[in-house]
């Protein structure tokens, strides 16, 4: 699938599910780019990645009602401050992929915007993309056939989210 349709394709999935279901698809990405940001925080030893875990929890807690809204402003300054900067650390991309994933998902609980659902979902494609480039560089063409672009594309596009 070439990259502008699964643009169009993820647009329209966002905007058809609930919010409970927008909900589901930002945690489920968060903790898939989690470990990117574990790996950045051995690597650097730099801030630590029990905000982002907290965090996560709070989403899934806010989703059941066992979260406040107050919680949930509280952590978006504490996600912020470790959202590395990718001038000062060569290898942030990662991190700071999987760290904005879940700024924004916390910021999509305070605003309800389906536009933090999609830049989740752009981020993950973002990561993969850079991924399979670790390599070798590789044309659009050649990104949008890798069987990983392959698998995260279904996944954002007809992956079934559990309620």
């Amino acid at each position: 699938m070439k990259y502008e349709e699964f643009i169009k394709l993820f647009q329209t999935k966002v905007n058809s599910l609930s919010k409970g279901k927008q909900l589901d698809l930002a945690v489920s990405v968060c903790k898939r780019l989690l470990p990117d940001y574990q790996q950045f925080y051995i690597e650097n030893n730099w801030w630590n990645p029990v905000i982002l875990l907290y965090s996560i929890k709070i989403c899934e807690l806010f989703k059941g009602n066992e979260a406040s809204l107050e919680l949930v402003k509280e952590m978006l300054p504490k996600v912020n401050e470790i959202i590395p900067d990718t001038e000062d650390f060569r290898n942030a991309t990662y991190a700071l992929n999987a760290s904005a994933a879940v700024y924004e998902t916390l910021e999509y609980l305070i605003d309800n915007d389906k536009i933090h659902i999609f830049n989740i979902g752009i981020y993950l494609t973002d990561t993969i993309d850079f991924k399979v480039q670790e390599e070798d560089e590789l044309t659009q063409q050649q990104i949008d056939n890798h069987p990983k672009m392959i698998e995260v594309h279904k996944y954002l596009v007809e992956g079934e989210i559990k309620q």
